[in-house]
């Protein structure tokens, strides 16, 4: 009944996310067109340099949130209240600081902004308005904290509906703004009036369910759940500044090198990707929870099959994606800004091949997060962001956007990939890691051979309409399903996917 509990939840938590990133995505796409024709690209280059500035200044919430959602899963499951009570007393602490670091540790950095454009474009009140982004993501911290108690307890749907229609309900209001007004303060304003009331709501929804974090009574935390707390802090501290520099530095790279109106072409590209990576990553958010209350009670090995199963699971959307990006990408930015948004299919090829390995990580990532062996690969974001820096910057200089993106992949080749499955393989299911390496080997060599085939086939209909284009995303959808399908339909790793996904329907019919 357990496990059944939590492919439930895990399914429910899924169909919230997918639903609600959606219409998020429809909303996103209709408001970046009104945007560039009411404001110009160096608006929106503006906007994605601020995002990555307060990306850096997130590092001072120092991988607490991981780490203190890992510490609530056993108090949790055994519904030790008084534990629980105690770890969110910490997490409200630590969270008011980090917003009220952040708001001033950008007020302090606003007067260095020109350093970081590569020439500054006639935009009056930069200053102001990278002010008001400050405030904004300062204001994501406050009240948030309890969000991440509902997500620990299987109620990530919960969550993602009060994100998913406070997204919705700015994207209409900023595109209300733009059409009547096109102005770009009241745009922002908007961004912060909606944090903010999201951050309340969703702060009185967890009060409700959980209406002993209001108590006053917390007890200080045991001396070795602190100790524990600061190792596994310190650990994923390392973990957020490497995904910081290797992921979000590389607006600053292509602004200080290309200059902003780059930025702005690369992000058209990166809204796409950002909203199929949160898809994706919701997808895995919502199940995080579930692998923490699994691993907490049952054995290494059944955690084996379902990771396994997990990866297939990733393989199965990604070399889907893969092959519907590089045949439709260039299509899609045609039919929906123009012809001069466009990057060379080079380019696209770069992307796309860094969207699929970075997210062929995630179900490993997913583990590690929930069985706490971040500590024991706490070096790994250092060489990769080492390694990331010293050859993205050259590579921008010769090739361009595509060239940030290609110090990534081999960044994330030479030392993320291997070494985070390598200590999950390890230190938890103590065993060796060759055989999911040659796993993962196999399936990017087939997903290669799946994307250019889909490529070939595609390049017979040429995309005139957005008729056309939707009869070609049918094609390249089908290609990658129909062929997986047949390979893997027989695995054991298919398998038990499939059991899981009959179990819920079969549990919901006697249900009704």
């Amino acid at each position: 009944m357990e496990g059944q509990s939590r492919t439930k939840n895990s399914a429910i938590n899924i169909l919230f996310s997918l639903g609600g990133y959606a219409v998020t995505l429809i909303l996103q796409l209709v408001g970046r067109s009104i945007f560039l024709e009411r404001l110009s690209a160096d608006y929106l280059g503006l906007g994605g340099l601020f995002s990555s500035i307060l990306s850096m200044l997130a590092l001072s919430e120092l991988g607490i949130g991981s780490a203190i959602i890992y510490a609530l899963y056993k108090p949790i499951s055994e519904n030790n209240v008084n534990k629980i009570k105690s770890l969110m007393a910490v997490y409200r602490k630590m969270y008011t600081a980090i917003g009220c670091f952040v708001l001033l540790a950008g007020i302090l950095v606003t007067p260095f902004l020109r350093f970081l454009i590569k020439d500054m474009p006639d935009i009056p009140y930069i200053k102001i308005y990278f002010l008001l982004y400050v405030a904004n993501s300062a204001f994501s911290y406050f009240c948030t904290y309890k969000r991440s108690l509902i997500v620990c307890n299987q109620k990530e749907y919960i969550s993602t509906t009060t994100t998913s229609i406070a997204a919705i309900v700015l994207r209409v209001l900023q595109i209300v703004i733009l059409l009547t007004t096109g102005n770009y303060f009241l745009y922002l304003m908007a961004q912060i009036i909606v944090t903010l009331g999201e951050n309340l709501w969703i702060s009185h929804i967890a009060n409700k369910m959980y209406p002993y974090i209001r108590e006053k009574d917390a007890e200080p935390l045991g001396k070795d759940d602190t100790q524990a707390l600061k190792k596994n802090i310190l650990a994923m501290f390392g973990h957020k500044l490497g995904n910081v520099i290797v992921n979000t530095t590389d607006s600053l790279i292509i602004s200080k090198i290309l200059g902003l109106a780059a930025v702005g072409l690369f992000s058209n590209y990166n809204l796409i990707l950002s909203n199929l990576q949160s898809i994706y990553g919701k997808v895995f958010n919502a199940l995080s929870a579930s692998i923490g209350n699994l691993t907490a009670s049952t054995d290494s090995e059944h955690s084996e099959d379902i990771l396994n199963a997990l990866v297939l699971v990733a393989y199965f959307i990604q070399s889907t994606l893969a092959a519907c990006l590089f045949v439709l990408f260039q299509d899609f930015i045609k039919l929906w800004l123009g012809e001069n948004y466009l990057f060379s299919q080079y380019t696209v090829a770069i992307i796309v091949c860094n969207f699929y390995i970075s997210n062929m990580r995630t179900p490993v990532m997913t583990f590690r997060n929930a069985t706490g062996t971040f500590w024991n690969d706490r070096y790994k974001p250092i060489i990769e962001s080492v390694v990331n820096l010293v050859v993205s910057i050259p590579l921008t200089f010769v090739l361009g956007v595509g060239g940030v993106k290609l110090g990534t992949i081999i960044s994330t080749l030479t030392a993320a990939f291997w070494m985070e499955a390598y200590v999950l393989y390890k230190y938890y299911f103590g065993k060796t890691v060759g055989k999911y390496l040659l796993k993962q080997l196999c399936l990017c060599c087939l997903t290669l051979i799946i994307t250019t085939t889909t490529y070939f086939i595609g390049s017979f209909i040429p995309c005139l309409s957005i008729m056309t284009f939707l009869l070609k995303a049918v094609l390249c959808c089908a290609i990658p399903i129909i062929i997986n399908l047949i390979l893997f339909n027989r695995t054991k790793e298919f398998r038990l996917v499939m059991s899981k996904i009959k179990a819920l329907f079969v549990r919901r019919i006697h249900h009704e």
